[in-house]
């Protein structure tokens, strides 16, 4: 596949019964008590945290990464040539940290040439090719710093690369294995409330660390509060407003829309997630 038809694939329309699936799950409360509440509270809790890691969390972090990336390929374009790399003479490792850099992520290179390393292109052209030298090819199928880059790739373009603080390091690989991963493997069980409100602390706390401008840091961790309040009114069925009710609409439907971006790849896991916010409106007591 190549990169446009790739990014074609990314923008495909989701599909009307999901859509239509997906924008409900948020009006629905429970009718019933016990054990399988206690399973639909989780799940709600799961699709709270998700709406605010996928759709606060990572337009900050997009933004945030930019300035770094573009000066690091600047460098690196002063320095070692990475424009113009060829088999014979390429950047193999990072050197601040040693980190094989992964060439199979660029220029379409593991599509059309598989494991034949000697035919890839070695080119690294933009800022967005560097950032994906860092990762797992699985995660690199992004085209820009914009909704295709996801969560899990911006977190390990974080924890990745040295030119970040690392406070901000610290906190995205937390974010990564607290709340990225148990959210994309799906086990509902572990969203208990504690793991809910340890998820609104922890995201606040990258935020906090991000030293966005006063005003901006004010207003995200703003509306991350109000996420997690109204998530807690979700689970009761009590202070839903009309404009509650719609902001649990639009974005439920935002995250459906990645998660229907991400199923067009490689990482199976997100069939169980994208099954599991299809499931979730058949669930009579949801």
């Amino acid at each position: 596949m190549t990169e446009s038809s790739g990014l074609s694939t990314l923008k495909r329309k989701i599909p009307r019964d999901l859509q239509r699936q997906v924008d409900d799950i948020q009006i629905k409360i429970p009718r019933t008590t016990g054990p399988h509440d206690d399973l639909d509270n989780s799940k709600k809790r799961w699709l709270v945290v998700g709406i605010c890691l996928h759709n606060i969390i990572s337009p900050v972090l997009r933004n945030y990464v930019v300035p770094v990336i573009t000066k690091l390929c600047y460098s690196l374009t002063r320095l070692h040539k990475i424009n113009q790399q060829t088999y014979r003479s390429y950047l193999r490792r990072y050197p601040p940290t040693n980190k094989e850099l992964n060439y199979e992520a660029i220029n379409s290179n593991k599509d059309k040439f598989k494991w034949r390393r000697a035919l890839y292109d070695y080119r690294v052209k933009s800022p967005v090719d560097l950032s994906r030298l860092f990762l797992q090819t699985h995660m690199a199928h992004f085209t820009a710093f914009d909704d295709s880059c996801d969560s899990s790739a911006l977190l390990g373009i974080i924890v990745n690369i040295d030119r970040f603080p690392a406070i901000v390091q610290a906190d995205a690989k937390k974010i990564r294995s607290n709340i990225r991963n148990p959210w994309a493997h799906c086990d509902f069980s572990a969203w208990t409330a504690t793991k809910y409100t340890d998820s609104f602390k922890l995201m606040g706390q990258l935020i906090t660390n991000l030293r966005l401008s006063n005003r901006e840091e004010n207003s995200i961790l703003g509306e991350l509060n109000r996420w997690a309040t109204n998530g807690k009114n979700f689970l009761s069925g009590t202070g839903l407003d009309v404009e509650i009710v719609d902001g649990f609409r639009q974005q439920t439907h935002i995250l459906s829309e990645y998660v229907q971006r991400v199923c067009t790849r490689t990482d199976s896991q997100f069939d169980t997630v994208q099954k599991e916010l299809t499931d979730l409106e058949s669930v009579s007591n949801i």
